[in-house]
C-alpha cells in the first residue's frame, strides 16, 4: 500500500511538473495585485512577483488555515472529551452507590421478605410464531461415542516382537 500510495504520488507531482513546464511562460511573468476600495486613502499595490510565487502563497496558506481548523476541531473535541469522562465518571460514583444501596436492602431481613415475594407485574412468555413447533421432538444429531478396545502398547522393543529369532 506505501508503494502504491508513493507511485501515485510521484504521478501526480510528474503531472503537476509538466503542466509548469509547458507553461513556463505563464508562471514566469511578473504581475503586481493592486487593492482599490474606491477610498483615496485605502488603495494598495502588492510589487510584482512571478504567478508561480503567487500559487505557492495561495497554497501554503491554504495549508496554514487547514492545520489552524485541524487544531480547532481537535480542541473542540478534547472539550468534548472531557465532558463526556467526567460524566462517565460520575455515572460510575452513582453505581457503586446504587450497588452499596442494594447490598444494605438486601441483607437486611424484613426488606429480604420483600424482596422473595412476587413481583407486582408477571412478565409473560412472548408468543411463538406459526412456523416454530414446540411440540415437535427434535433429532438426536448426537453419535454415539466410539469406544476403543484396550490394547496393551508395548513399552520397549523386546515386548514388541514376540518371536525374535523368526525371520520371514
Amino acid at each position: 500500500m506505501k508503494t502504491l500510495k508513493f507511485l501515485l504520488w510521484m504521478i501526480v507531482l510528474g503531472l503537476i511538473g509538466i503542466l509548469i513546464f509547458q507553461n513556463l511562460d505563464y508562471f514566469m511573468t511578473k504581475t503586481a495585485l493592486k487593492i482599490d476600495l474606491e477610498i483615496d486613502t485605502w488603495s494598495w499595490t502588492i510589487p510584482e512577483l512571478q504567478n508561480i510565487a503567487y500559487f505557492g502563497i495561495c497554497f501554503l496558506l491554504g495549508i496554514i488555515l487547514a492545520i489552524l481548523r485541524g487544531f480547532m476541531i481537535k480542541l473542540g473535541l478534547k472539550k468534548e472529551i472531557r465532558t463526556k469522562d467526567a460524566a462517565i465518571s460520575s455515572l460510575k460514583e452513582k453505581i457503586v452507590s446504587l450497588k452499596t444501596e442494594l447490598d444494605v436492602f438486601q441483607h437486611d431481613p424484613y426488606i429480604k421478605k420483600e424482596l422473595k415475594k412476587e413481583p407486582i407485574v408477571k412478565l409473560s412468555e412472548p408468543e411463538q410464531p406459526d412456523f416454530v413447533r414446540p411440540d415437535l421432538e427434535q433429532p438426536d444429531f448426537e453419535q454415539p461415542d466410539f469406544v476403543q478396545p484396550d490394547y496393551e502398547q508395548p513399552e520397549n522393543d523386546i515386548k514388541k516382537d514376540p518371536k525374535p529369532d523368526t525371520a520371514d
